[in-house]
């Protein structure tokens, strides 16, 4: 019953991806399905939310039941018309996050010296991985609402495996996992899902190459890629700890995403340099985009020619 859900949720994704490319206002009718499932949603804030949150109002809209998990504060992230909503408890207010917001505005129009605006930035990262750990555990480590979630026996899990909390989850509950993405710095996603990424002519994010690389440029690409395991275990080394104490078993978080059974990928090959992929990762490129309104009715316009010796004269009129 779960790979059936998990079937009925790749198709749903597919769909309000091409929905998401029709210039025409959301449907707000209820249908129902002809099963019905129980979906955990275990998003990320920010812009991130966006895809998820389409995903999670499509299937509530088809009669599946969502639940999705957001702290009591966010930047983006609440309610929605056809998903319930379940919120943790986190040591922080709405005034820790408007702080966080407006020190990113700060940093965009500063004209501070480079190496000051340098050590700004710096200090801002960490205030915003220190805030995403903190968030994650008192999730986590909340076990009264873990015990919750267990008891409702959710069919899978959707998450955004950028911070890997869904996926912790999805491991200590038993449930197939589908992720929602756009990538990972270091391809950790790439690597978790076993996927071949040849250096030669598979370009690494940041380096600004192209799929067309000279020796120079690819012995770089190479570098970058020999550097990456490093780069994620300076990225995920706080999450390989969580990940410790939460599932009580030697594991790291490269292990607990290659358990995951589908990977929703925000790319198209129109706009991004081809690369292998497995058969377990769709491309549903355009499902982070809202909705665009319909284009406003045409005038009738008048169109007056008047020939003149040498040259024509056109005069628009609009009604």
């Amino acid at each position: 019953m779960r790979t059936l859900f998990v079937l009925l949720l790749l198709f749903a994704s597919v769909e309000v991806r091409a929905a998401a490319s029709e210039p025409k206002a959301e449907k707000t009718e209820q249908t129902k399905a002809s099963f019905s499932g129980k979906l955990l949603v275990v998003p990320m804030d920010g812009s991130h939310w966006v895809g998820i949150k389409a995903i999670a109002q499509e299937l509530g809209r088809r009669g599946h039941r969502v639940t999705v998990v957001i702290p009591e504060v966010s930047m983006r992230m609440g309610p929605g018309k056809h998903y319930d909503t379940r919120t943790h408890t986190v040591p922080y207010g709405q005034a820790h996050i408007d702080a966080i917001m407006s020190m990113h505005k700060d940093i965009l129009k500063t004209n501070q010296p480079f190496m000051e605006r340098m050590q700004t930035k710096y200090h801002h990262i960490l205030q915003i991985i220190d805030f995403i750990h903190v968030t994650a555990e008192s999730l986590l480590y909340n076990d009264t609402f873990i015990s919750y979630l267990a008891q409702q026996e959710f069919d899978a899990v959707l998450t955004d495996p950028m911070v890997p909390t869904g996926a912790l989850i999805a491991r200590k509950l038993g449930l197939p996992t589908i992720n929602l993405l756009r990538g990972i710095p270091c391809s950790l996603d790439i690597q978790s899902a076993g996927c071949p990424s040849p250096p030669s002519f598979v370009p690494r994010l940041f380096t600004g190459l192209t799929d067309k690389m000279n020796f120079k440029e690819r012995v770089i690409n190479t570098l970058v890629a020999l550097i990456e395991p490093l780069f994620c275990r300076l990225l995920y080394w706080r999450f390989n700890n969580i990940a410790h104490q939460f599932l009580k078993e030697e594991v790291s978080v490269g292990e607990v995403l290659s358990d995951s059974d589908i990977w929703l990928l925000r790319i198209d090959f129109t706009l991004e340099f081809p690369r292998p992929l497995m058969p377990n990762m769709i491309l549903v490129g355009g499902i982070n985009c809202d909705l665009r309104k319909p284009l406003p009715k045409v005038r009738p316009i008048i169109l007056n020619l008047q020939f003149y010796t040498g040259y024509m004269e056109v005069h628009w009129e609009g009604s």
